[in-house]
């Protein structure tokens, strides 16, 4: 741990009884923030610890045994290994509890609790403490108990339908739920522990990959809504402006174009590409026709 550069959690304390990615981004970013991140595992690690071999792959590092996914996820975080299925474990937990500002589980609803280490446990011990929990589908609702990985929740979510073909294939976001959900919980924890400083009490904050991932869509989401349809999905093949959009050029290197202001810049676009006689063009002289004709254009 090397928190040279002092940031504003500077003095706080972070117990971290997280694993795989969900949980360890969020306290990540607390130790980030200059924060004492002490992250507690079973006596067999933290499952990111073995991610190659369950991933069906070799351990990626560098002398074949450590993981990168795991040390990316835990730098400057301090360890300590735990039986919390024993009594005189949870009693360690319990009293670092005593001294800490926030406490951060990602286990399924009840596994916490069983273990004397949930919300209504923990507070009755500090009742400043601010609580962190992480589940895949949230506290509510019939799935709220299921396990989850970021790939179940987005696809929950909807998030694997935005930007794919138009043949309905799945298209994969390669963990970005974990990542989201993380940044969501730190916000959570962040507020919850502006609120700690201002009135003495504690809170419990909850997020999951379906919430995050629901909010992180809730602008074509509630464009949707509003307009009472299914908007299309986002491929390069079906966007309606294509000014909005990626290409290949020639040599192979692909671009990205953004402007969103069609009617303000396809005159120069036009122009740009040598090619002004597309400016009056009727088939792609205004929003609408270049919508129509898009496929035209996106080739």
């Amino acid at each position: 741990m090397n928190n040279i550069n002092k940031g504003p959690l500077q003095g706080m304390k972070v117990l971290d009884w997280t694993m795989w990615q969900f949980g360890p981004v969020s306290t990540m970013m607390m130790a980030d923030l200059g924060a004492e991140v002490i992250k507690i595992e079973s006596l067999d690690g933290d499952h990111g610890r073995q991610f190659g071999q369950v991933s069906g792959v070799a351990s990626n590092a560098y002398d074949g045994v450590s993981s990168h996914y795991f040390e990316v996820l835990n730098r400057q975080k301090l360890g300590i290994a735990i039986n919390l299925k024993e009594k005189r474990g949870q009693e360690i937990v319990h009293s670092l509890v005593k001294q800490s500002d926030v406490f951060v589980q990602n286990f399924r609803q009840g596994v916490a609790e069983r273990l004397g280490l949930g919300w209504e446990d923990l507070q009755k011990i500090n009742s400043q403490l601010v609580y962190g929990s992480a589940t895949g589908y949230g506290p509510l609702g019939e799935d709220s108990g299921k396990p989850a990985f970021a790939l179940t929740g987005e696809a929950r979510s909807g998030s694997l339908w935005w930007g794919g073909p138009e043949d309905d294939t799945p298209y994969n976001l390669h963990g970005v739920a974990d990542q989201m959900a993380g940044i969501m919980l730190s916000y959570g924890i962040l507020s919850g522990l502006l609120y700690k400083e201002r009135h003495g009490i504690g809170q419990k904050i909850e997020t999951s990959h379906l919430g995050s991932m629901m909010w992180l869509g809730m602008m074509r989401d509630g464009i949707g809504l509003l307009e009472g349809q299914e908007l299309n999905r986002q491929h390069r093949s079906n966007m309606n402006n294509p000014l909005w959009n990626t290409y290949q050029s020639k040599d192979g290197v692909w671009i990205a174009l953004s402007m969103s202001q069609g009617t303000r810049y396809w005159p120069i676009f036009c122009k740009t590409i040598a090619r002004e006689d597309l400016i009056t063009q009727p088939k792609f002289s205004t929003p609408e026709s270049r919508e129509e004709n898009k496929h035209h254009v996106i080739g």
